[in-house]
């Protein structure tokens, strides 16, 4: 189990590392010229909002979590990290002074997508890690919420990461201000 928080870590981690002083690349990925983030002000209502109520009970039993899910600070962010026994987790981390065009997004295919009402930024395989996939919605210019999908350790099960974070990411998008 601590296999997979090091590796929810490591993605998060990687996310912030363009705002912490961490070494590094940043690349935002390209912007869509149709999409229109939401105002400024969903940043102060994300700083009320707690990670681990970003899914709910019900929510969490659908992708198999063992629960409660850990609440820890990754940088300039609030995260929850939740469990998947032998089969990977899931992480989600609310970065609510920090928007998306500030976040270190590598990985090896970046792209844009939308998320329920909101533009989001995909990344398959987080800084060469094929266990990982990560969403990150544009709650506004200056806010974001990143959605971490882990497969089990070494199967580098992409492709089942990106599900599991893109299905995630819907069900906190609907929550989001």
């Amino acid at each position: 189990m601590k296999r997979i928080l090091l590796a929810g870590l490591v993605g998060l981690s990687a996310l912030t590392a363009a705002c912490t002083g961490t070494a590094g690349n940043p690349t935002p990925g390209p912007t869509t010229a149709n999409s229109t983030p939401p105002s400024d002000s969903n940043a102060s209502d994300l700083k009320s909002m707690k990670p681990c109520e970003l899914l709910t009970d019900s929510e969490a039993a659908g992708f198999g979590i063992e629960l409660p899910g850990e609440p820890m600070k990754i940088g300039a962010g609030d995260t929850c990290d939740w469990k998947i026994p032998g089969k990977g987790g899931l992480s989600a981390g609310i970065y609510a002074s920090t928007g998306v065009k500030d976040l270190n997004l590598q990985g090896e295919k970046v792209s844009e997508t939308k998320v329920g009402k909101y533009s989001a930024t995909k990344v398959e395989a987080q800084d060469g890690s094929k266990d990982s996939c990560t969403v990150v919605i544009a709650a506004s210019d200056a806010s974001a919420v990143a959605v971490l999908g882990t497969a089990a350790i070494a199967s580098g099960d992409t492709a089942l990461a990106c599900e599991r974070a893109g299905k995630a990411a819907e069900l906190i998008a609907a929550k989001l201000p």
